[in-house]
């Protein structure tokens, strides 16, 4: 049977939370979940937003999915919660960059 802990519960949650949340601003179109994004006030139209912020959110909701499954099968080391944070704001930086670069003639 998995010895399902609380980390590995905290771990889960926050993964399906962060999913949803992704789904929602990719295929449901809710922008407005990004904090300081608004299609008035930005030069990047909302579709491109709904594609790149919704990939970033999609792909740290399943890794951290995947962090509670692997907590729930074994030990995780102590220093896990760094390297996710880290993955984490890779992954912000890189959207970040990624919008602030987008040109009307890199569209596809």
């Amino acid at each position: 049977m998995l010895g399902v802990g609380p980390r590995a519960l905290q771990w889960i949650a926050a993964g399906v939370l962060v999913t949803t949340l992704g789904v929602l601003i990719k295929y449901v179109g809710w922008t407005w979940l990004l904090a300081g994004y608004s299609e008035s006030s930005s030069p990047v139209p909302d579709a491109v937003i709904q594609d790149i912020a919704g990939n970033t959110v999609l792909r740290i909701g399943t890794a951290l999915l995947t962090v509670g499954v692997l907590a729930a099968v074994t030990t995780l080391p102590a220093y896990i919660d760094v390297v996710v944070g880290g993955v984490i704001v890779l992954a912000v930086a890189r959207l970040i960059y990624r919008l602030n670069t987008w040109s009307p003639s890199k569209a596809t």
